[in-house]
């Protein structure tokens, strides 16, 4: 059973089992002599078994800060119990057993492999849970419906498809989006409650601004310590701020205290006078394949063209194969004037375990 103790000077070392543990022990002693206390290391959620590992040093006072933050942005207390559906090595695994922590709060936690049907027997006597879209895709084509004790489902860790958003709240799921990062400790925008367009409430703890082109900037003291690095090398630099600002390479809309992630700034482009946005596309992509039964069986990613500049690659399951011609036109159609350059297929589309896609 996995414990957190946020106020003990000791560090906590939190690494996939799945990884190259000789490498993780190297990994280890680095961090060991960065001469830090009181802090949590933690790959990002982007990180894969193969190639660098990329990850963070954050303290335990901004985690501490955050998890405070959100029970009291939804109202959550010593009463409300939380069901671990995401790793302790991620965020927003780790996050869990910060907000029952401060609040004195149980966790209940599974490590059985992730099993729709009962994982809804499980969160039947809990009144919150987190999970990432593909998770919350095997609800809806199972078509479960919502145990009545759950106060709320927060979906993170990746974009959630607005079509899929819909049939959750058609099944009784009382879901509520949010928009966070490692750099933060976990949420920075989060919905207070249900609703049917995206209504994301920046954290109290945060303080967030724009630029001209719609980048991110954040002034929290929840923010990391540092990042590291390590493949051949280890390198680790501490958190930048340009007055107390964190640069993020976000991009999103902001009203107010309202925030709408739009895309990461190098998945944004124009083709031919349109500027697109990473997560409209995803959107587009995600409905699409919901309405054809093919969800998680297509996926996209940014390819520079020579003289159109930016452009579309399409992975999609080899089980498609057969509705390639299909495929083809009618999502060159779809992000039309945006340009589809291939359709590929792939024996399987390789995701991280919060099922973000990896390099294909």
């Amino acid at each position: 059973m996995f414990e957190l103790d946020l106020y003990s000077d000791e560090n906590l070392y939190l690494f996939s089992p799945k990884l190259d543990q000789e490498k993780i022990s190297t990994l280890k002693e680095h961090l060991r002599q960065l001469n830090l206390k009181g802090h949590v290391f933690i790959l990002s959620s982007g990180t894969s078994s193969k190639g660098e590992l990329k990850g963070y040093a954050i303290s335990k006072k901004a985690l501490e800060l955050n998890a405070k933050t959100v029970n009291e942005h939804l109202d959550l207390g010593p009463n409300d119990k939380w069901f671990l559906s995401l790793p302790p090595w991620h965020i927003g695994g780790l996050s869990v057993y910060a907000r029952a922590s401060v609040a004195g709060a149980e966790v209940v936690a599974d490590d059985s492999r992730w099993d729709v049907n009962e994982w809804v027997k499980k969160v039947s006597n809990v009144q919150v849970s987190s999970i990432v879209p593909l998770q919350a895709y095997d609800i809806v084509k199972n078509k479960l419906h919502a145990p009545e004790s759950l106060k709320f489902i927060i979906v993170g860790g990746d974009f959630l498809a607005s079509s899929l958003h819909k049939k959750l709240l058609d099944l009784g799921w009382p879901i509520l989006r949010t928009f966070g990062m490692t750099e933060v400790c976990s949420q920075l925008a989060t919905e207070v409650c249900v609703s049917d367009e995206p209504q994301m409430k920046v954290l109290a703890c945060h303080n967030v601004k724009v630029d001209t082109d719609g980048k991110l900037f954040i002034k929290t003291d929840a923010l990391f310590t540092g990042v590291f690095h390590f493949d051949s090398e280890f390198s680790f630099k501490l958190a930048e701020t340009d007055n107390g600002y964190f640069e993020t390479n976000d991009l999103v809309a902001l009203e107010g205290d309202i925030l709408r992630p739009l895309s990461r700034a190098d998945y944004a482009f124009k083709c031919k006078g349109r500027l697109f946005f990473l997560n409209e596309l995803r959107d587009l992509l995600d409905n699409y394949a919901m309405e054809h039964g093919w969800y998680s069986k297509l996926a996209l990613e940014l390819v520079d063209l020579v003289r159109e500049g930016k452009a579309l690659k399409i992975i999609a399951s080899s089980e498609l194969k057969d509705s390639q011609n299909l495929i083809e036109e009618e999502l060159s159609t779809l992000f039309a004037p945006a340009i589809v350059d291939r359709v590929i297929f792939v024996d399987g589309i390789e995701r991280t375990e919060l099922g973000k896609l990896k390099k294909h």
